[in-house]
C-alpha cells in the first residue's frame, strides 16, 4: 500500500469516511448494549416478582406485585421490539420472491 500515491484531499476524505463509519458502528453497538442491559434488569425484576408471589403476602401486596410484574413484562416486550435483529431475514425473503417471479 505504500507504493500508491493519492492526493492528500482524497486520503483525507477516505479517512473521514472510515472514521465516521467506525463511530456510527460504535454508537450503534453502545445503544444495543444499553438496551440489552435494560432487558437483563427487567428480566431480573420479573424473576424477583415471581419469587415474591410464591411467598406469603396480603392482598394489597399481592396486587402491587402483580401490577409491577405486568408492567415489567410490557416493558420487556417493548425493549425486545426496539432491539434490532442480529440476523436479517430480508435476503431470504427476497430470494423466495425472485424464484416465485421467475417461475412461469
Amino acid at each position: 500500500m505504500d507504493d500508491i500515491n493519492l492526493p492528500k484531499h482524497i486520503v483525507d476524505r477516505i479517512e473521514a469516511r472510515w472514521c465516521a463509519r467506525r463511530l456510527a458502528t460504535k454508537e450503534r453497538r453502545e445503544i444495543v448494549d444499553r438496551q440489552l442491559e435494560q432487558l437483563r434488569v427487567r428480566r431480573n425484576n420479573v424473576r424477583r416478582y415471581r419469587w415474591l408471589l410464591n411467598t406469603k403476602l396480603n392482598d394489597l401486596e399481592r396486587n402491587y406485585i402483580e401490577r409491577r410484574l405486568s408492567e415489567e413484562t410490557s416493558a420487556i416486550e417493548t425493549l425486545i421490539a426496539d432491539i434490532p435483529p442480529l440476523v436479517r431475514e430480508q435476503p431470504l425473503l427476497d430470494a423466495g420472491t425472485e424464484s416465485e417471479s421467475a417461475s412461469p
